[in-house]
């Protein structure tokens, strides 16, 4: 597989991502909106706010994941000379702030996987 093929399905995956976390996003804040409006207890309105918070969470963490995702498809064009303006890539993904940063040693070794 070619680079520029694998850029392209990894891009493929970062776009479906950022459109699944979108709709994800807003059903979730809309279950929490209309959560005040529900006549129970509010000991179960608690718990579907919980239940919300917990999966906005899981959200947030599948996002690091797809910027990972990113953060590679940006070392791959940068190490292969790849005119990367082409997958229309964040320039935020040069650049996580997270603790969950891949090492420049992490990256390669992602690569490589990948190339075998």
């Amino acid at each position: 597989m070619k680079y520029e093929e694998l850029i392209h399905e990894l891009c493929d995956v970062i776009k479906q991502s950022e459109n699944n976390a979108t709709l994800i996003y807003e059903n979730l804040q809309n279950i929490s909106d209309s959560t005040e409006s529900l006549s129970v207890i509010e000991h179960e309105k608690d718990k579907i706010r919980s239940q919300v918070s917990e999966a906005m969470g899981h959200l947030q963490h599948q996002d690091l994941y797809r910027q990972r995702i990113e953060k590679v498809v940006n070392f791959v064009c940068e190490k292969n000379d790849i005119d990367k303006s082409q997958y229309n890539l964040a320039n935020s993904a040069k650049s996580i702030d997270s603790d969950d940063n891949l090492s420049e040693k992490e990256l390669e070794e992602l690569i490589k996987q990948m190339q075998a």
